[in-house]
């Protein structure tokens, strides 16, 4: 009885070993390419979260704190031309994608004193943010997916007031959150996507995509 035992003990692991050898020796099937690109994408977008906290608060020499308590300004509305995007994206696989994404936006107002009079107000925003995005649609023609990036903001302002011109440089947190994006088109194509953050709640663009 051992004898019989010992025995299907050892064919079984002979035909394990068998099989294990057999499977070492077929080539493996190679990793799917066709989700695997690069992607460089430049866009526009409209209603950055700048835009709606107002006016950017600068040092305490700048004009707009400048006897702010004996005589206060008035305050316009800030206006944007909205922020011009430049982006791009590595997949890392079918489903994440990895890059970096640019945004240059400018705001305008205009401050008016009883004493000091009429200030203009310009700054320009720089952001630069890390960026991650999960595609929850892959097809060639289309993707649909959502991200989150994360970065900083270098805000460039400038004041004019009666001839004179006073800079301040302030660095700001900057960060935009993609609910759903949308691109179309295979290696030429255009995309849409709608969240909110320091960029845009509605960005939209065209993009080039290409393999390694």
């Amino acid at each position: 009885m051992k004898t019989i035992l010992l025995l299907i003990i050892c064919s079984t692991v002979i035909s394990i070993s068998t099989a294990f050898a057999q499977n070492q020796d077929q080539p493996k099937p190679k990793q799917d390419q066709s989700a695997l690109f690069n992607d460089i994408y430049l866009g526009y977008g409209a209603g950055g979260l700048f835009y709606w906290t107002g006016r950017m608060k600068h040092n305490s020499g700048y004009p707009s704190e400048t006897n702010s308590y004996t005589d206060p300004q008035t305050f316009t509305e800030p206006s944007s031309a909205g922020a011009l995007l430049l982006g791009y994206s590595r997949t890392l696989n079918r489903v994440a994608s990895l890059g970096f994404l640019f945004g240059l936006q400018d705001f305008t107002y205009t401050g008016t004193a009883v004493q000091a009079g009429q200030t203009n107000y310009s700054d320009i925003l720089l952001s630069g943010l890390a960026r991650i995005t999960f595609c929850y649609l892959n097809k060639p023609a289309i993707h649909m997916y959502s991200g989150i990036g994360i970065g900083i903001t270098v805000n460039f302002g400038k004041a004019t007031q009666t001839g004179k011109e006073f800079t301040d440089r302030k660095l700001w947190p900057g960060g935009q959150l993609t609910l759903m994006g949308l691109r179309f088109g295979r290696a030429f194509g255009g995309f849409f996507e709608f969240g909110f953050g320091t960029l845009g709640i509605v960005n939209a663009g065209i993009s080039y995509k290409f393999a390694d």
